[in-house]
């Protein structure tokens, strides 16, 4: 298979070298100095899984081809601005690992609607200042139809990333998992930043804890009353959180904790590697778009409003 992968930080290279190294032809579009150390060094992969691999690299959207698909790896600030410089009818189909639910209106937007997957990923890693990518996390990438239907293609594509080592399904409710990742991650989204541990520790604290199921609560009843249905789903359960007493999602919150500890004690969400280097954070995007959702539908949302104001101040801008 022909693809584009736009960006070459951890889910792009991470993409990338396992595609490459599966015998498809890929082309990654990265800029500036992570261009050049690309340039340089190649695609370097370590963790869960071990690759170097070459590619073409572009820098300049304009001379890229076409290709049967292209994933968008960037962040979500980046999003809209990077697909407005892409060629629009060069790709059969297109999907973004970004974290939220508003990058697929954007995608179609420049795209439409029938090139578009919807896609979620349950797969991490860190780029690391030496520009070697530690795969940490190789949970499962969800694509599915924005109809909610399970097609040809977007079997194809999952079994094509799956046989490269990236475990992968074609799912027929993808705005389903989606939204359930959406409503949990702002809450990891949220205790990374301001706790700057680990996940597993500080969803095993009991006060941090407390506060990722009030944020859970919030954004479910965002996602309920966009009549959008939520279900348990690694890393966080949300649908059992959302229903729970307070302390009774405490207490699961806690015991995915425990779990990460052992399982994954290293992981560390992207929001907290790009505070520490001094970048931009994910807010306006998630955090924002949740909270303009809930005024929208007159959802009251004190923590979110909260953390709003807390993370907005962060990062570089």
């Amino acid at each position: 298979m022909k693809v584009t992968v736009v960006g070459a930080g951890a889910l792009g290279t991470i993409l990338a070298t396992h595609l490459i190294q599966a015998g498809h032809s890929v082309t990654v579009l990265a800029r500036g100095n992570r261009g050049v150390q690309v340039q340089r060094n190649g695609l370097v992969v370590c963790g869960l899984s071990t690759l170097s691999e070459s590619c073409k690299i572009v820098s300049d959207p304009g001379f890229l081809g076409s290709a049967e698909l292209l994933i968008m790896t960037v962040k979500t600030y980046d999003n809209e601005a990077v697909i407005d410089t892409l060629p629009p009818h060069r790709f059969d189909t297109v999907f973004s690992v970004a974290n939220g639910v508003l990058k697929n209106a954007q995608l179609i937007r420049r795209f439409g609607a029938d090139t578009v997957l919807g896609c979620m990923a349950n797969t991490s890693g860190e780029l690391l200042a030496n520009g070697v990518v530690h795969f940490t996390r190789n949970v499962c990438l969800h694509l599915g139809e924005l109809n909610g239907t399970i097609s040809q293609r977007s079997r194809m594509i999952a079994a094509t990333i799956n046989q490269s080592g990236i475990k992968t399904q074609s799912e027929p409710n993808i705005q389903v998992i989606e939204w359930s990742k959406f409503v949990g991650w702002t809450a990891l989204l949220v205790l990374s930043v301001i706790t700057r541990c680990t996940t597993g520790r500080f969803l095993a604290d009991p006060g941090h804890a407390a506060l990722a199921t009030s944020i859970v609560k919030e954004m479910a009843a965002i996602a309920h009353a966009n009549n959008i249905q939520i279900v348990d789903q690694s890393p966080l359960p949300v649908a059992s959180i959302a229903s729970a007493t307070q302390d009774r999602g405490r207490e699961i919150v806690m015991r995915v904790g425990n779990e990460l500890c052992v399982s994954a004690p290293d992981h560390r969400m992207s929001s907290l590697q790009d505070l520490e280097r001094g970048k931009p954070l994910e807010v306006e995007e998630t955090l924002g778009f949740a909270l303009t959702e809930a005024r929208r539908l007159g959802i009251k949302t004190p923590c979110l409003v909260e953390f709003y104001k807390k993370l907005s101040g962060l990062g570089v801008e």
